[in-house]
């Protein structure tokens, strides 16, 4: 009877660390997208596995769903938001969020992954 119930205990315990592990935050990952103003000067392209440097782009996300993308003398107004915990939809292309912190972050279509940093 005792090694059943250790059984099931663990059973449940194993149950609840699997779902911690995958639970996701978006209040967190609105806070951190939202938060911070974002640059972009370069992407990797791993299909060839080289680096690719573009002209700097500044981007601010609202938490009204809107974003603002600052490249040189031009602005672009689009919309964001979340398709699921790890894909982040601007316009209407829809990125793989590799990478969220305080200081970076990594969106990743196809073999491409684009490197935002944190505009200190």
């Amino acid at each position: 009877m005792r090694k059943l119930l250790v059984i099931i205990l663990m059973s449940l315990a194993l149950l609840f660390v699997q779902s911690c592990e995958n639970s996701c935050s978006i209040n967190r990952k609105i806070k951190l997208i939202t938060g911070n103003t974002w640059e972009i000067n370069s992407y990797i392209n791993y299909s060839v596995n080289i680096e690719m440097s573009i002209s700097p782009e500044i981007y601010n996300f609202d938490t009204d769903g809107h974003y603002t993308k600052v490249r040189e003398n031009d602005t672009l107004i689009g919309k964001w938001n979340f398709v699921d915990c790890n894909y982040l939809k601007m316009g209407s292309q829809t990125f793989k969020i590799a990478e969220l912190s305080r200081k970076m972050m990594v969106l990743r279509y196809g073999d491409v992954d684009f490197v935002y940093r944190k505009i200190e």
